[in-house]
């Protein structure tokens, strides 16, 4: 029942050492005997013994009293931190050695009881910052590399105030930004509201100045992050704090007749009150404790297992109520806390899942769906069963390789290069480890079952026996629901289900999840599958998942309407986010957004290992108006298309052709296979990596690299440079004169690279400055690209116009952090996350955006996105719509998603089995038509002589024939190839137009 009245540590400072002595002595006594729960009791004598007017003796033994304490009561220190740490701080910097030894020592103490093992390794470098500002610095700089994980509680958050005090009063801004930083990142991980209300006082005062001094603009908007972040983290906390006197009334009423009311009743009951208070404001109530150091005296010992119960009631804040759904069988019950790196995604949250229930997993892009399912799938949710317990399972598209044995050589096997049906054997048997043995027939006729195609069976887009490379995303999420079929899972996860299945397809999947006998869990964006799917949704929502109860087929209809704040989920809209796409600039010849600037003419492809071509004859064009959802179904040949006409594959038939200086933007239906060697790097890092040079290294990644027969036959031949004009030539054969033929062996060359290009004065060709095998830089020559055609290196020409091409869509760019910066910012990435955050701790959501940017970097002309709307959530789907539709270039999308297309396309390339169907068009809109039918147009014959179509309308029936038989005449001396294709097919266009019109004219 001790206290330690005040007069007792002045005593300290006795002139007479024996009384000084008794004092401390006395003290030290008091301590050894007193509740831990007396912290607030002994405050006002600490504070008063480390006070400005505190005697330096009187200082020494009140920090010495304190270190004692805390190795003691590390929780009851931990709770007084807030208000401890300040007065310990400044001592350290007292100008008595003996009190700063002693400050050090009980600043080293109390900081130990903070409970936070994120922040252990970095307390030392607390404690050396209160000694000094170049000290802070150093903290400053090493917190900054403290990732928080575990939940950040009061003791922590005030353990830091006199290192953030002092750096967010610093001069330098890079200090100010790094220690809003750390209060961002700690506030993110804050379970409890509470627990910041205590340093709101001192620190949102120095957050908020930080914002409104700081002058350097990203500085200044990591500090209004932060502030928003504290400000958040307190919001909703009612605050429960029970006082002495309250105690005092529920000690009295439960003791009833046994409250005497004499004088020393009164002080002991006062006293047991404020020790009740005290532990109930700590939230500690353990009945053990509250025994041994609350209510060990009688009359109190009988009672305090009431008073304890009742005061943890009463402590208790009013909770939302949620909606209980009490029919069927438990899965789990229970409440957990999530976080991710740096960001905390759910704090203290509760969930219950039921069996045979369908739950749509709802919040935007980054709260942490996809995590919540992988954690629970890796057994990494504190709490949630594991699958021993209860069988889960995380379908999603992507399939990381699994290395599974070894190899004679001594290699490890890859899982993604074995076969479909053998992944499924091995992840039944080796990961999930289920008990009932998935065997190799099992499968496979579950696989056969599901649509894939097997030896001596159908033709179909995926063969079970084909590596899982080969699959699509559509086939991957089969293969992976054959798997969980198998392993009879209680609960199955899905991750954007829908994302790359056509309507077929769907209808597929929904028919299957209905059989499905255990729970799912599903996240998607296909909002009219996830209102014919769901029985419940969750909700994220403040970092707590809020469960809505449903009617099935209008289930998230009912949220949408008892929810309206939420319409964000269900419509593509832009009110909270906005892309903002570059301007792709002018090409060389190109006056016209409507001229044709991709061709692919009569194409077919065959994959190696099928005997059927994927697409046959198919022939487009494209051009910077074209608006084009490429549809069809799964295998149907429109991924297979867009790689040939991107030049990821070499079309076994047929041509494809491109302006010169076209450049291409393409986003793979796989886009994180850009991103994976990069995991580590920010996402600026990435793009000042990728187009160092002016080179997109992706773009040269997936172009074909194989030599085609011409090609190769063209490279056997010898070249060289005639050493009279200087031209490069073929050598001769052997039947030729010898000495020539030894001069030309002498003078063989081998095109290295090429390091420029130049148009030929008067002609519409280039040139190519080579460098050559094995010769000097000033041995250099320019080659006419024809030449260099026919020698076999055609791939060499094409990488320098691509690379020009580049360039020139970089005129205005500069490949610096502040310009990718602005350049991500467009895409909704803040500069946060694309300077200071790494890809790996990205979102789906986020590391689309990622690629997207970096697609668009060099001002492309086309943009071609093959199943976009995987991964980003509606608002980021609504920016991207509106985008599109302000894009000066051309679009070409593939995606299942038909709400997205309509908003966007206005032609459709359908596919069907291979062959190509185009409905709609593509058109300029009415402005730029009428600014370009103002001019006639020029058009050159083989000769280079212009031939002269004004409009049809100023021309007799005469004059169109004339000019009729004039281009077909150019095009049929062309055989020499004296006009490019592009010339050609100008000329043709214009021959249809005049044709058509004089057809139009002709009398019925």
């Amino acid at each position: 029942m001790a206290v330690l009245p005040s007069h007792i540590l002045q005593g300290a400072d006795d002139k007479s050492k024996n009384v000084a002595t008794a004092a401390v002595d006395a003290c030290k006594a008091i301590m050894e005997v007193v509740s831990p729960f007396a912290i607030d009791l002994l405050m006002p004598a600490l504070l008063a013994g480390m006070s400005v007017k505190a005697k330096p003796s009187q200082k020494e033994a009140t920090l010495q009293i304190v270190t004692t304490f805390a190795s003691k009561a590390p929780k009851a220190v931990g709770y007084a931190l807030v208000i401890l740490v300040s007065p310990v701080a400044d001592l350290t910097c007292d100008i008595k050695k003996e009190v700063k030894l002693a400050a050090v020592e009980c600043m080293t103490a109390i900081a130990g009881c903070t409970g936070n093992r994120d922040l252990e390794p970095f307390l030392p470098s607390v404690v050396e910052a209160a000694q000094s500002i170049t000290n802070t610095h150093k903290c400053v700089e090493k917190l900054a590399g403290c990732i928080f994980v575990q939940n950040v509680e009061a003791p922590a958050l005030a353990v830091m105030l006199p290192v953030l005090s002092r750096g967010l009063n610093d001069k330098s801004e890079e200090v100010k930004r790094t220690c809003c930083q750390i209060v961002d990142n700690m506030c993110k991980v804050v379970e409890d509201p509470a627990a910041v209300l205590p340093i709101m006082p001192k620190l949102d005062p120095l957050v908020r100045a930080a914002t409104e001094k700081i002058a350097d603009p990203e500085a200044r908007a990591m500090a209004e992050k932060a502030l928003k972040t504290l400000q958040k983290s307190a919001e909703g906390c009612e605050t429960k704090e029970i006082s002495a006197e309250e105690a005092l009334k529920q000690v009295k009423a439960a003791l009833g007749d046994k409250a005497t009311g004499d004088e020393v009743f009164e002080m002991q009951a006062l006293h047991v009150a404020a020790l009740a208070a005290t532990a109930t404001n700590m939230r500690s109530f353990d009945a053990a404790d509250w025994k041994t150091y609350i209510g060990a005296l009688e009359p109190f010992s009988g009672v305090i297992e009431e008073l304890r119960a009742k005061l943890e009631v009463a402590s208790k804040p009013r909770e939302e109520i949620e909606e209980e759904d009490t029919d069927g069988v438990d899965l789990y019950k229970g409440s957990f806390s999530l976080a991710y790196g740096t960001l905390t995604l759910l704090r203290d949250t509760k969930m219950h899942l039921k069996r045979n229930r369908f739950y749509g997993l709802l919040g935007p892009n980054q709260c942490g769906k996809t995590t919540l399912m992988r954690a629970i799938a890796n057994e990494q949710l504190e709490g949630f069963p594991k699958r021993d317990e209860l069988k889960s399972v995380f379908v999603e598209h992507e399939i990381e390789d699994v290395e599974v044995d070894v190899q004679d050589d001594g290699f490890p096997i890859l899982s993604v290069d074995k076969p479909g049906w053998w992944w499924v054997v091995y992840t039944c048997n080796e990961v999930y480890k289920i008990e009932k043995i998935a065997t190799e027939e099992q499968v496979k006729e579950l696989m056969k079952s599901v649509g894939f195609g097997y030896p001596g069976g159908p033709d179909r887009a995926a063969n079970l026996e084909l590596p899982v490379t080969s699959y699509s995303g559509g086939w991957k999420m089969k293969m992976q629901l054959c798997a969980a079929q198998l392993m009879n899972a209680d609960v199955l996860m899905l991750d954007e289900p829908t994302g790359h299945l056509d309507v077929d397809n769907v209808l597929w999947l929904e028919d299957w999840l209905e059989s499905f006998p255990g729970s799912i869990i599903c996240t998607s964006h296909f909002t009219p599958f996830m209102d014919k799917m769901c029985t419940h949704i969750i909700d994220f929502h403040d970092r707590k998942l809020k469960t809505f109860k449903g009617d099935k087929s209008k289930c998230l209809t009912q949220f949408a309407e008892k929810y309206p704040e939420k319409k964000s989920y269900f419509e593509l809209s832009n009110e909270i986010m906005k892309f903002t796409f570059p301007e792709p600039g002018a090409m060389e010849g190109v006056k016209s957004r409507s001229k044709v600037i991709l061709r692919m003419s009569a194409v077919s492809f065959t994959y190696p290992t099928k005997d059927k071509p994927t697409i046959v004859d198919v022939s487009l064009t494209v051009s910077q108006v074209s608006r084009v959802a490429v549809i069809g179904a799964n295998g149907a040949g429109k991924s297979t298309a867009i790689k040939v006409l991107v030049g990821e594959q070499k079309p076994t038939e047929g041509s494809i052709w491109k302006a010169s200086g076209l450049r291409m933007a393409y986003v793979a239906q796989h886009a994180f296979h850009h991103l994976e060697k990069h995991m580590q790097e920010t996402p600026t890092a990435y793009i000042m990596w990728r187009f160092a040079g002016n080179d997109d290294k992706e773009s040269l990644e997936f172009k074909s690299k194989e030599l085609s027969v011409d090609e190769a036959t063209a490279r056997s031949q010898k070249w060289c440079i005639d050493t009279v004009s200087g031209a490069v030539r073929r050598v001769t054969s052997v039947a030729e004169d010898a000495k020539q033929n030894k001069q030309d062996e002498a003078g063989v060359v081998i095109p290295d690279a090429a390091v420029n290009r130049r148009q030929k004065k008067k002609e519409k060709t280039y040139e190519y400055e080579i460098k050559w095998q094995f010769k000097s830089m000033d041995q250099n020559s320019w080659v006419e690209k024809e030449i260099l055609i026919k020698m076999g290196y055609l791939k060499l020409v094409q990488r320098e116009d691509e690379r020009q091409a580049a360039m020139a869509g970089l005129m205005t760019k500069q490949l610096t952090q502040p310009s990718v910066e602005k350049h991500l910012t467009d895409f909704g990435i803040d500069p946060e996350s694309a300077s200071h955050t790494q890809i790996n701790q990205l979102s789906g959501g986020m590391k689309v955006k990622v690629v997207l940017a970096a697609a668009m970097w060099q001002n492309p002309h086309v943009l071609i996105l093959d199943e976009p709307t995987n991964y980003l959530d509606r608002e980021g789907l609504g920016a991207l719509v509106l985008a599109l539709k302000d894009y000066k270039g051309g679009v070409l999308i593939i995606s299942h998603n038909k709400e997205f297309c309509d908003g966007v396309a206005t032609e459709k390339w359908i596919m069907v089995g291979g062959f190509l169907r185009i409905e709609g068009e593509s058109v300029a809109d009415e402005a730029e038509v009428q600014g370009s039918n103002q001019a006639a147009e020029d058009v050159y014959d083989g000769a280079g002589n212009k031939i002269i179509v004004n409009k049809q309308a100023s021309l007799s029936d005469k004059d169109k024939k004339k000019v009729i038989k004039d281009i077909e005449k150019s095009i049929k001396d062309n055989k020499k190839k004296v006009m490019t294709d592009e010339e050609v097919w100008e000329l043709e266009d214009k021959l249809n137009e005049l044709k058509e019109g004089l057809k139009a004219e002709a009398p019925a």
